[in-house]
């Protein structure tokens, strides 16, 4: 199999479930996650290199000890300074929620790595960018498999989207995951831009389900569900209305479906 010119290594029936319920399992630590969405992807490894924020090795290693040694394998190991490194990071930035600044020599000091390590690998601005997009890439990977898992049925899976959002909105790691949201970049480009390709990624995810469930127009769900993402806060302050209102828009959709 390739994508984007890169052969993707054929992986043993069976495992790319077991890692589709490694990433929707919101309790999964974001080291373990990033391994099961980096082993189980599809697209070129610069790609998901890029969303999680790991580097084209890793994804090239994730995806071989996924083939050679199994997904426990791959999962059980230990993590990586590299990984320690943005695991603990994505921590300070959460507990921060807005009000001081990722430090190299805090995070130095908390993982046992030295500062010279971490400066090799980012600069302080580097590394909270990278934080914030790895962490949407756990989002939705958790989003999606949420979403995929609660029925067969095409047409049900559109109120999943919904419920899973609500119940988003009600969890304790809500407020985490808005802290660590990326910010718009306002760039021509999508690739420069990290919450606008975040929100590019949702609504081509739920656009997809629109077109299973054979709405009459599946790119109207997949913006709306974008739009409902990019708005979480405003859901949190109306969350009864704005779940009410989704559900009366997936009933319309539904019943003019082609």
């Amino acid at each position: 199999m390739t994508a984007g010119g890169c052969i993707i290594p054929a992986l043993a029936p069976g495992t790319r479930e077991q890692l589709a319920a490694v990433a929707g399992d919101w309790s999964a630590p974001d080291f373990v996650c990033i391994r099961a969405v980096a082993a189980a992807g599809t697209e070129s490894e610069e790609r998901v290199a890029r969303l999680t924020a790991m580097g084209r090795e890793f994804v090239i290693d994730a995806r071989r000890r996924a083939r050679d040694d199994g997904v426990a394998a791959l999962l059980a190991a230990a993590p990586s300074p590299h990984e320690r490194i943005l695991e603990n990071a994505t921590r300070q930035l959460a507990a921060a929620a807005g009000r001081g600044r990722l430090t190299i020599q805090r995070l130095s000091r908390d993982t046992g790595i030295p500062r010279r390590s971490v400066y090799n690998l980012y600069a302080a601005d580097g590394l909270a960018a990278a934080c914030r997009r790895r962490a949407q890439t756990v989002w939705r990977a958790h989003f999606e498999q949420t979403v995929l898992r609660a029925s067969a049925d095409p047409a049900r899976r559109l109120f999943a989207v919904f419920d899973a959002l609500d119940g988003w909105v009600a969890s304790a790691r809500f407020r985490a995951d808005q802290v660590l949201c990326a910010h718009a970049s306002f760039s021509d480009r999508l690739r420069d831009d990290d919450l606008r390709e975040h929100l590019a990624e949702v609504e081509r995810f739920a656009t997809r389900l629109a077109e299973a469930a054979r709405l009459a127009s599946p790119e109207a769900f997949g913006s709306f569900t974008a739009t409902s993402v990019a708005g979480a806060a405003a859901w949190f302050d109306r969350r009864a209305a704005a779940r009410a209102a989704s559900v009366s828009f997936v009933e319309r959709a539904i019943a003019t479906r082609r």
